[in-house]
């Protein structure tokens, strides 16, 4: 087994750890986090990665590496918005644990850095940016959903039964969040194309 596959299968378990974590102790509603969402997302697809590679080697599959950009871009916003919106109001009980830290800091860090150095270069597509966009828009929508219609309880969120602040649409109004949802989805694409940018000088480059 290569490095890279003891990397890979190492980010997932410690996924699939963070996430039963998350479950075990707050039950089966934290699947309305997005960040326990993008984590199950990560695992499963490195998991797919581990037993695919041997067949069709990621790094020759430049469909299979934009995809991978998807997938390291929704986890990276999970860092983002989780480090800068949400820590900050965290109580220090929930931030310093293990769960948190997994979750939202080593296994996003850890796909990020992985996609960053190893992937191949020049690969994505100017367009991708705003594709990878769509899974955070569908979590707006279905958390907005879930908010204002199947109010499904929120484990620990204080503006239950929506999972966080920026999008509670009874407290704040429409506007408020439409804002809110705005400014995400323009820093989302902006990072996109960080991404984009960066793979034209960190990676491996394509074999001739």
């Amino acid at each position: 087994m290569s490095k890279r596959l003891v990397y890979w299968a190492l980010i997932a378990s410690l996924g699939i750890f963070g996430v039963s974590l998350q479950i075990a102790e707050d039950g089966w509603g934290m699947l309305l986090y997005y960040t326990v969402l993008s984590n199950m997302l990560v695992l499963s697809f490195l998991i797919f990665l581990c037993l695919n590679e041997k067949e069709n080697p990621l790094n020759q599959d430049k469909q299979l590496l934009r995809i991978k950009g998807g997938v390291t871009m929704a986890i990276t916003i999970t860092f983002v918005i989780y480090h800068f919106l949400l820590a900050p109001l965290a109580k220090p009980e929930d931030f310093w644990n293990v769960r948190n830290f997994l979750v939202h800091y080593i296994v996003p860090i850890a796909l990020i850095l992985d996609t960053l150095l190893i992937d191949t270069r020049k690969v994505y597509r100017w367009s991708d940016p705003f594709s990878w966009s769509l899974t955070p828009l569908f979590y707006s929508l279905f958390a907005i959903f879930n908010g204002l219609v199947t109010k499904l309880p929120v484990p620990g969120a204080t503006d239950s039964p929506f999972p966080y602040f920026f999008i509670n649409v009874g407290k704040y109004g429409w506007p408020t969040v439409l804002q809110n949802s705005l400014g995400i989805f323009i820093g989302y694409v902006l990072v996109g194309y960080l991404l984009v940018i960066s793979k034209y000088f960190l990676g491996k480059k394509q074999s001739n």
